[in-house]
């Protein structure tokens, strides 16, 4: 799985707080591989137990109903631009 980190600008249409809960790992962001040419989603935000479909704009277009469970997660993105948290690997003691 790769991890990338991107600017918030490029997802305009993305809320604010769903960054937010993006950057602090309550959700995912993430794109995969096993779709392409099936489907017209440039990314998917996994929210609990449900994945919506977005454009490449971070336009909401649907939610996945049928194959969910069949998408695995080829990259992960956050943003760079938006406040995370400190990781303990990172923290002095």
């Amino acid at each position: 799985m790769k991890l990338h980190d991107i600017l918030s600008a490029r997802l305009p249409e993305i809320d604010e707080s769903v960054k937010e809960c993006v950057n602090m790992g309550a959700w995912l962001l993430f794109k995969t591989e096993a779709s392409e040419g099936e489907h017209e989603a440039a990314f998917y935000l996994k929210t609990g137990a449900t994945i919506f479909e977005l454009d490449d704009r971070g336009r909401l277009l649907h939610e996945v109903t049928k194959g969910a469970e069949k998408l695995e997660i080829d990259e992960l993105f956050y943003f760079e631009d938006i406040r995370r948290p400190t990781s303990l690997s990172n923290t002095c003691l």
